[in-house]
C-alpha cells in the first residue's frame, strides 16, 4: 500500500482488519502484563519482606517487566496509527480530522441522555484506550522503582520517608 490512494477494495479491508488486530492484541497483552504484575504485586506484599533478596528480585523483575509493558503498549499504538493513516488514505470520510464535528455530535448525544457534568468532563477529554496502557505499564514502573528503594532501607540515604507509615 504505498499508493497515496487506495486503489483497490482489498486494501481497504487489509487496513481494516489490522487496525482491529492490533487494538485486539494490544487488550490481550495488555491483560496478561497486567496479571502477572498484579500476581507478582500480591507477592510481594504476602511476602511481608520475610526474604530481602526475594523481595529485591522481585521488585526488579516488575520493573523491568513494566519496562516491557510499556514497550508493548507502545509498539501497538504505532501499528495501530501506521493502520489508520493506511485506511485515512483509502476512506478519508471515515477518518477525517474534523474534531469540532466529532466534539459537537458526542456533546449533544450526552446533554440528550442527562448525563452529569463531571462524566461529561470525563468523555470528552477522549481519553485513548491504547494510550492508557502505556500510563498504566508508567505507574507501575515507578511503583516498582520506589519498591526496590524501599527493599534497600538498610542502606542509607535510600529508605522509606518517615512521613509514610502504611496501614495499622
Amino acid at each position: 500500500m504505498t499508493n497515496e490512494k487506495c486503489d483497490e477494495k482489498s486494501d481497504n479491508n487489509i487496513a481494516l482488519r489490522m487496525r482491529e488486530f492490533e487494538i485486539t492484541q494490544l487488550a490481550q497483552r495488555n491483560n496478561f502484563f497486567m496479571i502477572f504484575q498484579g500476581v507478582m504485586l500480591a507477592g510481594v506484599i504476602q511476602s511481608s519482606h520475610a526474604i530481602p533478596v526475594v523481595s529485591f528480585l522481585v521488585c526488579v523483575a516488575g520493573f523491568f517487566i513494566s519496562l516491557f509493558q510499556i514497550g508493548m503498549a507502545s509498539g501497538a499504538k504505532y501499528w495501530q496509527e501506521y493502520w489508520e493513516a493506511e485506511l485515512s488514505k483509502c476512506q478519508p470520510a471515515l477518518f477525517h480530522e474534523d474534531d469540532c464535528k466529532y466534539h459537537s455530535t458526542v456533546k449533544g448525544r450526552l446533554k440528550k441522555r442527562g448525563i452529569g457534568c463531571l462524566i461529561e468532563g470525563l468523555i470528552m477529554r477522549r481519553y485513548s484506550v491504547s494510550r492508557i496502557p502505556i500510563w498504566v505499564g508508567i505507574t507501575f514502573l515507578v511503583v516498582w522503582f520506589f519498591l526496590i528503594l524501599c527493599t534497600l532501607r538498610a542502606y542509607p540515604p535510600f529508605g522509606i520517608p518517615s512521613c509514610i507509615v502504611g496501614f495499622k
